[in-house]
């Protein structure tokens, strides 16, 4: 898995500096990205309301490799996110994310196109049921346990920079589980025993990204998917993401991210006896003060 992550990396990099052998109006490529790390931390010492010292640290890699010439688009993103906790001697995630994505575009009219769409998702580490790891302590999920593939053909509309929507109602949808144990259980909605589940259905992707004030950005998505095969159509799978990005000086931001996930397939244990019996809304919101740094083709702060 690292191997594949340094490869892409590097092809990234390669694209940049071939790109920036041209000169800047005429390379149909741009390349570059983004790297964050933020902490927060807290510590008492005979305070009176009580509180628990912790340190906490997120980091998180974007890159970015865009093709653009006449009327054909390719977009490419690379998001890698880790982040942990340190609270009482126990060491928690609190991010872990891989997401690539791609896109090809062939312009067929003003601010449509006809589309393809690559989207891949997995995480980096295992993770459990408790916080810290104990003998008590369950797996939960791990790296390709699981890992969702989305491939999708349809149309996407684009009527300005800000927002996008991709619309696709032919979607394949790839769950992939690749641990024995989860496997076994029918985890993320896998039949028992299978690695591997196929859905096929209608997906859309939206997205809207703007500035809303001098040195604050918003950033958010949102992806819908219904599985046409098994006759639950009629439940939608969501994934949306909001980010707020305020940036203090060139080197120095703080954000605020909530995302919210529903998956149909991904049980619950809603009666605490051992048995995952109903999907449920999940939840995550992450607070960050910290450095970043644009490089290549990413945006920067003017001087």
């Amino acid at each position: 898995m690292k191997k594949v992550l340094l490869a892409l990396a590097g092809v990234l990099l390669s694209l940049q500096g071939f790109a920036q052998q041209d000169s800047a109006d005429a390379r149909p490529w741009r390349v570059g990205g983004n790297y964050s790390l933020q902490f927060n931390q807290a510590a008492y010492s005979n305070w009176q309301a009580g509180g628990t010292n912790s340190i906490t640290a997120n980091s998180l890699v974007s890159l970015f490799a865009n093709y653009q010439k006449g009327d054909w688009a390719w977009k490419n993103s690379l998001n890698l996110a880790y982040g942990l906790s340190y609270q009482e001697d126990i060491f928690n995630k609190t991010d872990d994310r891989i997401e690539l994505e791609s896109r090809v575009d062939r312009k067929f009219r003003k601010n449509w196109n006809f589309s393809a769409l690559l989207n891949f998702r997995t995480q980096f580490t295992d993770g459990f049921d408790q916080p810290g790891i104990t003998e008590d302590s369950l797996k939960v999920s791990g790296a390709f346990a699981p890992a969702y593939t989305v491939l999708g053909l349809g149309l996407t509309y684009k009527p300005n920079d800000k927002f996008n929507a991709f619309i696709s109602p032919l979607t394949t949808k790839v769950t992939i589980v690749g641990d024995e144990r989860l496997s076994n259980l029918g985890a993320f909605g896998v039949d028992t025993g299978s690695t591997v589940r196929f859905e096929a259905g209608g997906y859309v992707n939206l997205s809207y990204n703007t500035p809303i004030a001098e040195n604050i950005k918003l950033q958010s998505k949102l992806d819908l998917f219904s599985n046409y095969l098994d006759g639950n159509y009629k439940f939608v799978d969501v994934n949306a993401e909001i980010i707020l990005f305020m940036k203090v000086n060139k080197y120095i931001t703080a954000n605020v991210a909530l995302n919210m996930v529903y998956d149909h397939d991904i049980r619950f244990d809603t009666n605490n006896d051992g048995v995952a019996d109903a999907p449920r809304t999940q939840f995550r919101e992450v607070i960050g003060v910290g450095f970043s740094y644009n490089f290549g083709d990413a945006p920067r702060k003017k001087k």
